[in-house]
């Protein structure tokens, strides 16, 4: 306790010393007279001035150590500031407000390679991977523009062995009075292998819906297919338990099930057609022969029906590689469904049109009833089919066909006004 006051006692010491001293000499050697108010006065103020001094001396050193000890407090805690930093797993970074790195953790020499003396005044944008380098450009912009406080944005920083780290970047942003940009302070973390599991969950989650998907298909089709074939069973059992009874042979029930027996084998030739591995050889065909051979075989069914088949050819050949006869069922399908849609009397127009340099589209148009919009979206399902006796698998089977063709199919229809529908082929340009 009494170190707190060394400079007190000390001084007050070496003023009773100095003053009996100074008193002996002049007073008893020297032999003056004392003068009470003057000699009193005068002991008195310097007695104060000693004891002022001896305090300031006390209070300066009290404050020096207490100086000392802040200085020691304050560097024991940027030590251990320095440590923290130096040992987070995130990258922590400041710039100034031209952009130039003045601080950076050891945790940028894990994530990029670089060493921190080597970035630090450099600007922070070198670091971002060229193809993000618009990102960097338009978070300055934003910065500078539209003074966000804050800022988060995913980027890719350069790696020095090449090629590049995709980080998560926060920041904070502080302004000077006049609101310019005066520094900022943020965080880098490397998010690859949450991207990496994020895109893996995605990939999950795409299969597992494909997978049901193709699962729920496939239960349709089982249900579409059990129908189809269940029907002429039921009737083919029914007819044949109907001659076991009579004990003899009915002709007309015979014609029944040979029908529901035909019935059946047209249901699994369509499935087959669909089903068999499509490796078909594609060979150059002119599309108008193709079309002229398919007319000339639906022309006795046209002319039946009383329907007009116009048929607006080109000048010259129009090449497509082609699968002759599978080409040639895909039109037959099609123009036999029209002309059984427009029954009796009717227009069909078949019109070829190179609007396209690569492409050839061919218009089957014809004016008859059109088809609801709610069906149209069902049209090329299997098993789906508006006849009453359709199997459903006439119009799947074209789109199949001219998917392997790498063409398309589109369907327009007005009801009352009639049916376009548009196959798309690749048109051959060259000579093999």
């Amino acid at each position: 306790m009494l170190k707190n006051y060394y400079g007190r006692i000390i001084a007050t010491t070496f003023f009773i010393i100095a003053f009996s001293v100074w008193n002996i000499i002049y007073y008893g050697l020297n032999g003056y007279r004392f003068n009470i108010f003057l000699d009193s006065s005068y002991t008195f103020i310097l007695a104060i001035i000693v004891w002022w001094l001896g305090s300031y001396f006390d209070r300066s050193k009290l404050l020096y150590e207490n100086l000392r000890k802040s200085e020691e407090n304050i560097k024991k805690l940027l030590d251990e500031t320095d440590y923290i930093f130096d040992n987070l797993d995130q990258v922590v970074f400041q710039t100034d407000k031209s952009g130039q790195i003045t601080k950076l953790n050891q945790a940028w020499v894990n994530l990029t390679g670089y060493k921190v003396h080597e970035c630090i005044g450099s600007q922070l944008t070198f670091f971002i991977y060229h193809e993000d380098e618009w990102i960097g450009n338009k978070m300055f912009s934003d910065l500078t523009d539209s003074k966000k406080a804050t800022m988060r944005q995913e980027l890719r920083l350069r790696k020095i062995e090449g090629g590049y780290v995709l980080v998560e970047m926060n920041c904070k942003v502080t302004y000077d009075s006049f609101g310019q940009l005066f520094s900022t302070v943020g965080t880098f973390t490397d998010i690859t292998e949450r991207k990496q599991s994020e895109q893996e969950i995605l990939q999950l989650n795409e299969n597992l819906a494909k997978r049901s998907e193709k699962l729920r298909v496939v239960s349709q089709l089982s249900a579409a297919i059990a129908h189809e074939v269940r029907n002429p069973l039921t009737s083919i059992s029914g007819f044949i338990q109907l001659l076991n009874e009579q004990k003899q042979i009915d002709h007309e029930y015979i014609e029944i099930i040979l029908k529901e027996i035909a019935k059946i084998e047209l249901v699994i030739a369509d499935l087959l057609t669909l089903s068999k591995p499509q490796t078909v050889t594609l060979k150059k065909y002119d599309l108008i022969q193709i079309i002229d051979y398919v007319l000339t075989l639906i022309k006795p069914m046209a002319q039946k029906h009383r329907i007009v088949i116009k048929f607006n050819k080109a000048d010259t050949p129009i090449w497509v590689l082609a699968e002759e006869n599978q080409l040639k069922l895909v039109f037959i399908n099609i123009i036999k469904n029209a002309i059984e849609a427009i029954n009796y009397e009717g227009v069909i127009e078949i019109v070829p049109s190179l609007a396209c340099h690569d492409f050839i589209s061919i218009y089957i148009k014809d004016n008859g009833p059109g088809i609801p919009e709610e069906i149209i979206k069902h049209i090329g399902q299997p098993f789906y089919s508006t006849k009453d006796k359709g199997t459903g698998l006439g119009l799947t089977t074209c789109f199949k066909i001219i998917e392997i063709h790498k063409g398309k199919i589109h369907i327009t229809s007005q009801v009352k006004k009639g049916t376009t529908i548009e196959l798309i082929l690749p048109q051959y340009l060259q000579d093999e």
